[in-house]
């Protein structure tokens, strides 16, 4: 475990554990009040916490790290037809020559395929009000 998570464990145990030493000096009737309240307060508490979470989750895509055989498309938002064509092998992906990890400021943005090794083309498509048609490369034999 992380420092942080453990110094999260410790405190969360601590508060509870102070929690259930109040509750045991208050008496039944006291505790079974306090419990109602406190109640009250994380209830409202878990509701705003979840409102928030779903208002501010980024509707991201992501192929970091991803290896493939082919090609790679990520497309979003996209109203109208949408036609590929690709013109990548078929082969084995690439492989890279240092690690693959994601440098201050790269990666988690909407689009994100940082590190991704693919045989094929690699398409990125996002907030496109139109049809998007992606042609592969003309070859020089019939």
């Amino acid at each position: 475990m992380t420092k942080r998570v453990m110094l999260l464990a410790v405190g969360g145990f601590l508060a509870l554990g102070g929690l259930a030493a109040f509750l045991v000096l208050q008496g039944l009737d006291a505790a079974d009040k306090w419990s109602s309240v406190l109640s009250l307060f994380f209830t409202v508490a878990g509701f705003a916490l979840t409102a928030v979470g779903l208002l501010n989750r980024p509707s991201a895509q992501s192929a970091d790290r991803a290896a493939t055989g082919g090609s790679l498309h990520q497309i979003r938002n996209v109203t109208g037809d949408v036609v590929i064509r690709t013109g990548g092998g078929t082969g084995t992906p690439p492989t890279p020559t240092t690690p693959a990890t994601p440098t201050e400021g790269q990666g988690g943005g909407t689009q994100s395929a940082h590190g991704a090794r693919t045989a094929g083309d690699l398409h990125q498509i996002d907030g496109v009000g139109g049809s998007v048609r992606v042609e592969p490369p003309t070859s020089s034999t019939p």
